[in-house]
C-alpha cells in the first residue's frame, strides 16, 4: 500500500506515514520495551529509543541501591538520570523534572509491580502494608498572635510525650486494621469508660508488625 494510501486511510499527513515508516524498527524496539515493564500497549506516543536505555540504566542503578538498604531519594534518582542521559551523548535540554520523575515511578514501579503481582497470582487483598507514626499530642504551635503592646510572648518548654500510631491496610483498601495507639501509661484516665474502635496498648507491650492481625 503506498504512502498515500495510507495517509486517506488513516487520515494523518503523509510526512507523518513516510516519519512512521523510516523508524519501524526503533519503534517496535520501543514497543517492545514499554511492554516488557507493564506499559499500556495502546499509547500511541513515541520516544527515541534512547529515551528507553537511559531511564533501564537508571532503574538498573536503582535496584542494587535498594538491595542493599541504601536510601535513595527522588533528587538522588533524578541527578543519576542526568548522568547517564549525558553518558549517553544525548540533548542536554533534559532537567529531569518532578513529572518525568512521576512517569518513571509509575512506569518502572507501579505497573511493574502490579505485573509481577499478577504473573505470580497475587491479590492486592492479601498484600497488607503498615507504617508508624509520633503524635505530640501536648505540643504547642511554634508562633502565636500577639497584641500590639506586647514586646515579648513567653515561651514553652517542648512536650515531650508522644504516643505511638500505627495504621495498617491492604493495598485494595477493602481492609483497614483499626488503628494501634501506644503510649506510656497502662490505663490512661482520658480512656476511662470510652467506648472506641481504636486499640491502645502500653509502651511495654508495643506491638510488632504481625501482632496486628491478631
Amino acid at each position: 500500500m503506498k504512502n498515500k494510501d495510507l495517509s486517506e486511510k488513516y487520515k494523518v499527513h503523509h510526512s507523518a506515514v513516510s516519519k512512521i515508516i523510516h523508524n519501524k524498527d526503533k519503534i517496535l524496539q520501543h514497543k517492545e520495551t514499554m511492554e516488557k515493564y507493564g506499559a499500556n500497549k495502546n499509547v500511541l506516543r513515541y520516544s527515541s529509543v534512547h529515551d528507553s536505555l537511559f531511564e533501564k540504566c537508571t532503574f538498573l542503578w536503582f535496584c542494587p541501591k535498594r538491595a542493599l538498604g541504601e536510601p535513595v531519594t527522588g533528587p538522588v534518582l533524578q541527578a543519576q538520570a542526568k548522568q547517564f542521559r549525558a553518558s549517553l551523548n544525548m540533548d542536554s535540554n533534559f532537567s529531569a523534572s518532578n513529572g518525568w520523575l512521576a512517569r518513571f515511578k509509575k512506569l518502572r514501579f507501579e505497573r511493574g509491580l502490579k505485573a509481577f503481582l499478577a504473573n505470580h497470582g497475587y491479590k492486592l487483598d492479601n498484600i497488607y502494608n503498615g507504617d508508624e507514626t509520633s503524635l505530640f499530642w501536648k505540643h504547642f504551635p511554634t508562633k502565636t498572635v500577639v497584641c500590639r503592646n506586647e514586646t515579648e510572648a513567653p515561651g514553652r518548654k517542648a512536650s515531650k510525650d508522644p504516643v505511638t500510631i500505627q495504621v495498617c491496610s491492604n493495598a485494595s483498601g477493602t481492609h483497614k486494621i483499626p488503628l494501634t495507639v501506644i503510649g506510656k501509661s497502662e490505663h490512661p484516665r482520658c480512656l476511662k469508660n470510652v467506648s472506641t474502635s481504636i486499640v491502645y496498648r502500653a509502651q511495654e507491650k508495643k506491638l510488632d508488625g504481625s501482632q496486628c492481625f491478631h
